[in-house]
C-alpha cells in the first residue's frame, strides 16, 4: 500500500519539477515586459503550424496533466481495466523513476544551451542564432528526445494504456512539428543549416562509419 502510494506521489513530483524546469525557460525567454494577449498567442501557435495540430497538442498537454493529478491524488477513479499489469512491478517503476530524474537534468541541459530561444510556437525570433553547443552538438531536437524520454519514465511508473496513448498522440503531433521546425531552419540559416544537418541526428546522433583503411601498397 504505502509503495504504491509512494510511485503515486513520486510522479506528482517530478512531473511539477519538469514542467517548472521548462516553465522557467520558456518565461527566461520573453522579453521584459512583454505580454502577449491569447489571441496573440493563439495566432502565433497557427502561424506555421495547423489549427487541428495545436488544437491536438492542447488538448493532449491538458489530458497529460489531468491524467497525473487524477492517477497520483484520486486512483480509485482509474477503470482497473486501463492497468496494462494488475500485479506489483516495482522494478519497473523505480525504472521509471530515475528515467524522469535524469531527464530532469536532460531539460536543464537544454535550456541552459537553448537560452532566450526557448519556445513553446514555431517562430524565428529576432536575433535568432544556430545553436550548436551542449546537446544540439549531436542532435537538432534534444528537447523533444528529453519529452520523449521523460513520458516514457512517466509510463513505466504508471503503466496505465490511457497515458500510452496520449504518449503515442503526442509523438504523431510532435514528429509533424520537427518536420516543419526543419523547414524554417533551413529558410533561415540556408546551407548552415543542410551543413549541420550532415553532422547531426535528428533525434539519435548519427553513426559514422569507419572509413576503410586506404591501401598504400599501390597494388
Amino acid at each position: 500500500m504505502f509503495e504504491a502510494f509512494f510511485f503515486q506521489i513520486t510522479v506528482l513530483i517530478l512531473f511539477i519539477i519538469f514542467m517548472a524546469i521548462r516553465g522557467y525557460y520558456g518565461r527566461k525567454a520573453q522579453p521584459p515586459g512583454q505580454k502577449r494577449t491569447r489571441k496573440e498567442r493563439w495566432a502565433d501557435q497557427v502561424k506555421h503550424e495547423s489549427k487541428l495540430l495545436v488544437i491536438l497538442r492542447i488538448v493532449l498537454v491538458y489530458a497529460m496533466i489531468v491524467f497525473i493529478i487524477i492517477w497520483s491524488l484520486f486512483p480509485f477513479l482509474i477503470p482497473p481495466v486501463t492497468q496494462l499489469v494488475l500485479v506489483n512491478l516495482a522494478w519497473i517503476q523505480w525504472i521509471g523513476v530515475v528515467i524522469c530524474i535524469t531527464m530532469i537534468f536532460g531539460i536543464t541541459w537544454v535550456g541552459i544551451h537553448l537560452g532566450r530561444q526557448v519556445s513553446g510556437t514555431l517562430e524565428i525570433k529576432e536575433g535568432h542564432t544556430l545553436i550548436t553547443s551542449g546537446p544540439y552538438k549531436y542532435i537538432r531536437h534534444p528537447m523533444y528526445l528529453v519529452y520523449f524520454i521523460f513520458n516514457l519514465g512517466l509510463f513505466l511508473i504508471c503503466l496505465n494504456i490511457i497515458l500510452l496513448v496520449i504518449i503515442l498522440l503526442g509523438l504523431i503531433v510532435v514528429t509533424s512539428r520537427m518536420r516543419v521546425e526543419e523547414e524554417m531552419m533551413i529558410e533561415k540559416f540556408g546551407d548552415e543549416y543542410r551543413e549541420y544537418m550532415e553532422h547531426t541526428g535528428c533525434l539519435f546522433p548519427p553513426i559514422r562509419r569507419k572509413r576503410s583503411a586506404k591501401n598504400n601498397t599501390g597494388t
